[in-house]
């Protein structure tokens, strides 16, 4: 069985408790996974809030970079993260493989958007120029039928 931690501020770190991941075809204990406590919650929020400045700071090709290279390394790992979703929500391989794929679709769609700026208005009183850049941390609680995806 393979053990998991929680990456918290750049470091595996054990939780606060524990839970079994079940397979629900085989009704085994697929895996013993962490549970994070409030403290580590917020531990990793603020993780996150101090990153968060050097990562907007990046250029929007070597943010694109960074997407692409998830993209590569989980393209390499199809097989192993469509065996491991399997085993943990029952989905059958095929379409868990699909999920895996489509999601290192999508990272590379996502990846290779580009975000100029706009010029909203332009007259004698002012000037308006729309800029998309990063605003912060999110954290979401994502349903289970398709998780990869949504992450």
């Amino acid at each position: 069985m393979q053990n998991f931690n929680l990456l918290i501020n750049g470091k595996l770190v054990p939780g606060a408790s524990t839970m079994e991941v079940i397979n629900p075809a085989t009704g085994e204990v697929l895996a013993i996974c962490p549970r994070a406590d409030a403290a580590q919650l917020e531990e990793a929020v603020a993780a996150a809030k101090s990153a968060f400045p050097a990562w907007s700071a990046l250029s929007m090709a070597d943010r694109r970079a960074k997407l692409f290279q998830i993209a590569d390394a989980l393209e390499g790992r199809i097989e192993e993260f469509a065996r491991l979703l399997t085993g943990e929500q029952g989905k059958p391989l095929k379409d868990a493989t699909e999920e895996i794929f489509g999601t290192v679709f999508m990272l590379r769609i996502l990846g290779a958007l580009d975000l100029p700026t706009k010029i909203l208005r332009d007259d004698e009183i002012q000037k308006v120029v729309e800029h998309r850049t990063p605003l912060g941390v999110v954290a979401a609680i994502t349903p289970w039928n398709v998780p990869v995806s949504l992450l």
